[in-house]
């Protein structure tokens, strides 16, 4: 469990990374199968088997928490003094996990072309749709625990859903987590959430829970969710899947750009 626990770290310190997948470390660490079938089987062993499924996705779940919360002060010190340092930085880390994705898969496929195109449609709509009506969201934790008042219901519902489909990422080898939530405008609210939570417990301020108990739900009922779908895309559409992403992924390095 020692063990499991400091793997967890090194998993939850990539998930804060863009460009860095914690599946991929997870891979890596030998616990990416015994996690991804303890999620998805969760709900359907007897109650003796789920008590040990429960105790092992706990550790998994606070080592990889505590790395979150160590790295996530870093990641707002070199955002908020270097933003364009840390995007290039960020940049250099995705560059080279773009071909990992489909190492190994025929790119000159018909299919896998077309997959890419969609991924890459999908990206450059959603970055039109930034550039015409801004980032509406980039900010709003900072302005809202400045003001101390509470979060509104439309804000909170799309960290929710952040969370849910950066849940999905999560569980998905070379792909990015914390870079999906860049791309959805939600990267630096939440790492400044993360990083703002042990002063916030000194100071007695609890308005930083709600935002942060809404984003863990979306990611619990995410990882639940798309554990089987993902699951059964990649044993089923794998190839189209993985190339489906990789245009997502590809052109979501203009995004990234723009929000700084």
């Amino acid at each position: 469990m020692i063990l499991l626990f400091l793997k967890s770290i090194i998993i939850g310190v990539a998930n804060i990374i863009p460009g860095v997948s914690g599946g991929t470390l997870a891979v890596m660490l030998n616990v990416y199968d015994p996690i991804t079938e303890k999620i998805g089987n969760f709900f359907l062993v007897d109650r003796k088997t789920k008590l040990s499924y429960f105790f092992y996705l706990l550790v998994v779940l606070i080592g990889a928490g505590t790395g979150i919360f160590l790295f996530a002060n870093i990641i707002r010190y070199s955002i908020t003094n270097y933003p364009k340092i840390t995007v290039t930085v960020f940049t250099l880390l995705i560059l080279p996990s773009i071909p990992f994705i489909v190492k190994g898969l025929d790119y000159k496929k018909k299919k896998n072309i077309l997959a890419f195109c969609y991924g890459a449609i999908i990206m450059i709509v959603f970055i039109l749709l930034g550039l015409k009506f801004g980032n509406k969201t980039a900010g709003v934790v900072t302005i809202q625990l400045g003001k101390g008042v509470g979060f509104a219901t439309s804000y909170l519902i799309k960290l929710f859903l952040c969370g849910v489909v950066a849940a999905g990422a999560m569980i998905i080898p070379g792909i990015s987590g914390s870079l999906l939530l860049m791309m959805l405008g939600e990267y630096y609210n939440v790492v400044y959430l993360i990083s703002s939570l042990g002063s916030s417990l000194r100071e007695k301020s609890f308005a930083i829970f709600t935002p942060l108990v809404v984003l863990a739900l979306g990611i619990g009922v995410g990882l639940v969710a798309f554990s089987k779908a993902i699951n059964y895309l990649l044993r089923n559409h794998r190839e189209f899947t993985l190339f489906f992403i990789e245009g997502i992924i590809t052109f979501s390095i203009i995004q990234m750009w723009l929000s700084i």
